[in-house]
């Protein structure tokens, strides 16, 4: 069955960067992944199910790659010299595609509360560099944000049992779909699927469990 086309479907983005300040570093990596709002993968016209989303190292000049942190240069070092290689993307052909494959999935409704949400772990900092380096799409995008890392905070102050761990095993069991995981964290698709498998045990451990459901009393009531 062909997922409609809507505006609750969920754009999940991650961008790797040179450094973490939007007004002087540069995207390197950009991956992109539309799922539906129950989390089901949505992949571009021609790409794998497995693989679910688009992926493309981004170019950069020689000066735009000096701009690259300590951090990133010690453990993005292969990230880096990709973006400066033949194959990479310019970075506003990236965002062509990235609206392209919005477009074929998502309605875009005049209100831009009410636009397709961008979502990830920690996402804000993406969307600051979408804001700054790929404007048409941000104009796209809703200016609410849907941050798994804000469930991953509870999770660990309210309910430490249902803490979630990110290896492959577990992107394998939560990920709502079928899955090829290429590559570890910091590579942006990996790190997309591990998003969206994050939120989808969230949404059955945190929400849909019935021992939880009720548990706690507001407050000034008993139980």
């Amino acid at each position: 069955m062909t997922p409609t086309r809507s505006a609750d479907n969920l754009i999940w983005i991650d961008l790797e960067f040179t450094n973490l300040d939007p007004a002087a570093a540069y995207i390197m990596q950009a991956a992109m992944i539309v799922t539906t709002p129950d989390l089901v993968p949505i992949p571009p016209p021609g790409i794998p199910e497995e693989v679910g989303g688009l992926l493309f190292d981004v170019h950069l000049s020689a000066d735009q790659a000096a701009t690259a942190s300590d951090w990133v240069r010690q453990n993005q070092a292969e990230q880096l010299r990709r973006s400066q290689g033949e194959e990479a993307v310019p970075v506003d052909r990236v965002e062509e595609l990235f609206v392209a494959y919005l477009l074929t999935a998502c309605e875009v409704p005049a209100s831009k509360r009410d636009r397709p949400l961008l979502c990830g772990n920690s996402v804000h900092g993406d969307y600051r560099f979408i804001c700054r380096h790929m404007p048409q799409l941000e104009n796209l995008l809703s200016f609410r944000l849907l941050d798994v890392t804000t469930l991953k905070e509870i999770a660990r102050r309210w309910c430490p049992d249902l803490e979630y761990r990110k290896t492959d095993d577990t992107i394998k069991e939560w990920y709502p779909g079928r899955v090829a995981l290429e590559g570890e964290a910091h590579d942006a698709l990996y790190d997309i699927k591990g998003s969206i498998a994050e939120l989808n045990y969230y949404r059955h451990r945190l929400f849909a469990d019935p021992a939880r459901r009720g548990a706690v009393a507001p407050p000034g009531r008993s139980m």
